[in-house]
């Protein structure tokens, strides 16, 4: 099983049930993998695993935890709402507590990087966030 592939579930189910980022974006349909898009993204939240590495404990003999660093990019056509967009999924995901969400055991999720640009092809502001999570296989 792809289980650091899982935490996609966990991310749309997190970001979905947030009202203020629905209210931005209007609906959850907007929050996608980013597989969705090729060159034409429209305003909303993109999200995509970029590596998965199994990780063993010094408790047992086989992994047991998959670090999984994935990529949340937020589109908007002004700067003002994509920072807020992006800020308010940083409240969402960063440091999220250990648990279960949408069937994703969790360990742990914390921020990694952030930076801001404008397509100008798209005419939208965007902002891509890079985080690395803790997923209990």
């Amino acid at each position: 099983m792809a289980y650091g592939v899982e935490i996609g579930k966990a991310i749309y189910s997190e970001l979905a049930d947030d009202a203020i980022i629905i209210a931005l974006i209007g609906s959850a349909s907007k929050i996608q993998p980013s597989a969705i898009y090729t060159a034409s993204p429209t305003a909303g939240i993109y999200y995509d695993v970029l590596s998965v590495d199994n990780e063993n404990t010094k408790t047992t003999r086989t992994a047991d935890l998959a670090a999984v660093t994935f990529q949340i990019e937020c589109f908007m056509t002004n700067y003002k709402d994509v920072i807020s967009l992006g800020t308010n999924a940083q409240r969402v995901l960063d440091k999220i507590g250990a648990g279960t969400y949408n069937g994703v055991q969790l360990q742990s999720c914390v921020m990694q990087s952030q930076s801001t640009d404008f397509d100008g092809a798209n005419k939208l502001y965007y902002m891509q966030t890079t985080y690395k999570a803790r997923v209990v296989i």
